[in-house]
Order: C-alpha cells, then sequence, then structure tokens
C-alpha cells in the first residue's frame, strides 16, 4: 500500500482516527513540506465536501456519490457532526479565525423555513471577518448585531445556533491550515491556545495543516514548545513524486484527455526532481492547452522542462546559437542567457574561462568536469567553486583578480545559473525537437498563449 493510501486508510477507514470518538478532544498535526500537496490530500483524498465545478455545459458535482460518500465530510453528517476547514491565510486577528469557524459549522446546518432563511443571510452578511462588538457569544464569538434588521437579529435566539454548537462537540473535526501564512499581528503562541481549547472544550478533534520549516527565530522556539505540550498526534507528509502526481492526476475529470501521454508526463516531472502540487496542476494544465492542439508525444519531455523551470525560476531558456567553433552547447547557453561584463577575463563567462583552462565541460551525455567524475545531482555553482579551490592541485591558475571576478559573477547569479545548469544541461532536451516547436512551446509557457497553426487559423 503507498504513503497516502495508508495515511488515509488510518485517518478514515474504518475505526478511523478522525471517526474514533476515544480521540475527540485531541489536536491532530499533519506537516510536510512545502508544496507537497498537504491542502490537496486533506480536500480531496480526506475530506470530500461535496461542491460544484464546471462540466463540459453545467456544472456539476466534484465527487462521485460513492467518493462523496468515503469522505470524511459526509461520514461525520451522518452523525450529524460538523467536518470544517478553515484557512488561516489572510486572518489578521484570532476573532476572525473563530468568527469563521461559527459561520462554517452554522452553515451546514439544515435550514428550515424563511425565518431560517433570514437568519443565514444575517450571519452571511455578518461575514468571516466582521468587526466584535457586543451581543450573543457563540464558540466563544462574540457576533456583531448593532446594525442588523430586527429578523436579522432573530438568529441569536434560534435552535439553529444550538444545533451548530452540538455539530462540533463530542466528535467534529475542524481543520486549519496554511499556520505559516497567517497575519504577523497573531501569536503564535496565543492561536495554539485557542485551538487547544477548543478542541478541548468542545471535545472535537482539531487537525492542523502546516510547513514546520518555515518558523524562524523567537517563532521557531514557540512553536516547538507548544507543539510538544499541546499536539497529541503528528503525521508526517512525504509522498513520493509519482503518488502526488497520481493523487492530483485522479481528481479532476479533466486529465483524462492526457491519458495517452501520462506515463511521459509523469516521467518528465520525476527527471526534474520536483516534488510540489501546485507546479504539477500547473503543468497538467499547460499540457491540456498543447495536446489539446493536436501535438504529438514527442514535445511533452520538452513541455514540462520549459514549464516547470518557468514556474521556479521564471527563466525560459533561449536555444542557442553556436557562438564559436569548440563551445559546447551549455556553454552557448550561458552565454545567450547571462552576460559576463568583463571580455578580458572571459569572451563568453565563468563557463569559458574554465574551459580555457582545459577544464572543460563534457558533451550534453557526459559527466565529467576537469577530469573528475561528477555526480550529475551536484549544482553548477559547487563544481566551479570547487574548481576555483583546487586550481594549484590541478595546474590550472586563476589570477586573483579571475578568483574575485567569477566568484562575484557567480554570487550574483547563482539562481539562474543553476537553473540553466539543470534544465540547460542535465534535463537539456532542445535538440530533440525542431527549434520552431520549442520557441512555440516557449512563448506559449511565458505567455499563457498558444498561438493557432495556419491550419487552424483558416
Amino acid at each position: 500500500m503507498s504513503t497516502l493510501k495508508a495515511l488515509k486508510e488510518y485517518l478514515v477507514g474504518a475505526g478511523g482516527y478522525l471517526l474514533n470518538d476515544d480521540n475527540n478532544g485531541k489536536t491532530v498535526m499533519l506537516s510536510g513540506a512545502w508544496g507537497s500537496g498537504k491542502t490537496h490530500f486533506w480536500q480531496n483524498e480526506i475530506e470530500r465536501e461535496q461542491k460544484k465545478v464546471k462540466g463540459k455545459t453545467r456544472k456539476v458535482n466534484k465527487y462521485s456519490a460513492k467518493e462523496y460518500k468515503e469522505g470524511l465530510f459526509s461520514k461525520l453528517k451522518k452523525r450529524k457532526k460538523a467536518c470544517v476547514y478553515v484557512s488561516l491565510y489572510g486572518k489578521d486577528n484570532i476573532e476572525d479565525i473563530k468568527s469563521e469557524v461559527f459561520t462554517k459549522v452554522y452553515s451546514q446546518i439544515p435550514t428550515k423555513g424563511n425565518k431560517d432563511k433570514n437568519i443565514d443571510t444575517a450571519v452571511t452578511w455578518l461575514g468571516y471577518g466582521s468587526k466584535i462588538a457586543s451581543a450573543v457569544s457563540v464558540f466563544g464569538v462574540k457576533i456583531d448585531t448593532t446594525q442588523a434588521t430586527d429578523k436579522a437579529k432573530d438568529y441569536i435566539d434560534n435552535e439553529k445556533l444550538n444545533k451548530a454548537q452540538e455539530a462540533i462537540r463530542d466528535g467534529g473535526v475542524i481543520c486549519f491550515d496554511d499556520f505559516e501564512r497567517k497575519s504577523k499581528n497573531i501569536d503564535l503562541n496565543d492561536l495554539f491556545g485557542v485551538l487547544t481549547q477548543l478542541s478541548l472544550d468542545f471535545n472535537c478533534k482539531v487537525v492542523i495543516i502546516l510547513n514546520s520549516d518555515v518558523f524562524e527565530g523567537e517563532e521557531a522556539n514557540v512553536f516547538k514548545t507548544v507543539k510538544e505540550k499541546t499536539v497529541n498526534k503528528f503525521f508526517y507528509f512525504e509522498p513520493t513524486i509519482e503518488e502526488l502526481f497520481n493523487s492530483i492526476y485522479e481528481s479532476n475529470e479533466k486529465y483524462k484527455k492526457l491519458d495517452a501521454y501520462r506515463a511521459e508526463i509523469l516521467k518528465a516531472i520525476e527527471e526534474t526532481e520536483e516534488l510540489n502540487a501546485r507546479i504539477y496542476i500547473q503543468v497538467l494544465d499547460n499540457c491540456l492547452e498543447w495536446i489539446g492542439k493536436g501535438y504529438d508525444k514527442n514535445t511533452i519531455r520538452s513541455l514540462v522542462f520549459i514549464s516547470v523551470n518557468f514556474i521556479l525560476n521564471d527563466l525560459i531558456l533561449t536555444k542557442p546559437i553556436r557562438i564559436k567553433s569548440g563551445y559546447s552547447q551549455f556553454e552557448n547557453i550561458v552565454y545567450s542567457e547571462i552576460n559576463y561584463p568583463d571580455n578580458r577575463l572571459c569572451m563568453a563567462s565563468p563557463a569559458r574561462k574554465i574551459s580555457e583552462n582545459n577544464i572543460k565541460f563534457e558533451d550534453m551525455t557526459g559527466r565529467k568536469l576537469g577530469g573528475k567524475e561528477y555526480n550529475q545531482k551536484t549544482s553548477l555553482i559547487e563544481k566551479i567553486f570547487e574548481i576555483l579551490s583546487e586550481n594549484k592541485k590541478t595546474g590550472h591558475e586563476f589570477s586573483e583578480t579571475e578568483q574575485v571576478a567569477i566568484r562575484s559573477w557567480i554570487n550574483k547569479n547563482k539562481r539562474k545559473l543553476d537553473a540553466i545548469w539543470k534544465y540547460g544541461y542535465q534535463l537539456y532536451c532542445m535538440d530533440t525537437i525542431d527549434d520552431s516547436t520549442y520557441n512555440k512551446q516557449a512563448n506559449f509557457v511565458k505567455s499563457g498563449i498558444l498561438l493557432k497553426n495556419h491550419k487552424e487559423s483558416s
């Protein structure tokens, strides 16, 4: 069983952790690297709240009836318990968070009659970020009704309020996401205190989704302390590239159009070694547009690399024209992308300077640099600095002035150089497709517009 399937079974399978009343009152943490698909996993594999999405001709349910019934939202609904998802992104204070929890739980209670409809309108009107005044306390939230109509004020006495509280009490689940994107105005210690108190007061389960590595300085110390004191169960989210890709691919019917190219897309993504759900979605959407225009799958690898490089580095590599006989393709790409200011030191770049000293970058399939075997995963920056530091041993001297200039240039262009090394050398694909196709792919990824062929225009 895959990692994701095992985690899903543990959380929401028969007698799963989030369905077991023995775990009420506990706080759970789902942690993992940035972009590893934690939110996607929660919403599409665990929660599965039924929402409408755009179909071919009309809006349709996001999940099939079977998928919906297998999700946490549906399973809790049968028990008359709430399943709530709250993003902390953009939240500026604790009261806004409490207010959204209340509003979302309240919205899950069935409406009966016109009075309830008026109340629902009032709650919607008050909004998630309503300013706090005095009126009524629900979930510890004071809802401002001073500007509401008399009918809107009726909701403070309505039976639906009691049902909302009961829906979260003794078994409801509240998931808080985007901890690392909370406002700096919210104290991390206070936030953990509120969520822990919520789980205890209502005997519900609180799930926290975050990337713990983003906290720095004092917040990192606070996080370590409160995590140890308040979190009852830890889960580390670490899918393989294939697991994450399959989860995203299978979560949307539209990607079935890519079935004939699925293996090629996955293989190319695995070559990039990037584990990022948002990148996969953008790559798949790009492929949908490209394939939809009738292009064959020989161009897929190139399109994936161009897309990933642009998303991560905002860089589209220029297909190089050979500048001088003897220059490697890689050196020409460096020359095309980054200007080296001092031609007296180096005609094209530090890469050229190293080649002039017989410390050559081998051809595109080679693995040698400076007469040594190198791990292809090692960055270009590490390679060049190693050469500079060992120049006396190799007998290829760089003057002090040259070393200073090269180091300065490398530091200034480090990110772009690493991108060029990876996508213009290790994953080089420009020679596998013709210039016209490559340029069309590059323009499409950069502009977002896929221009029509002459046949399509006519």
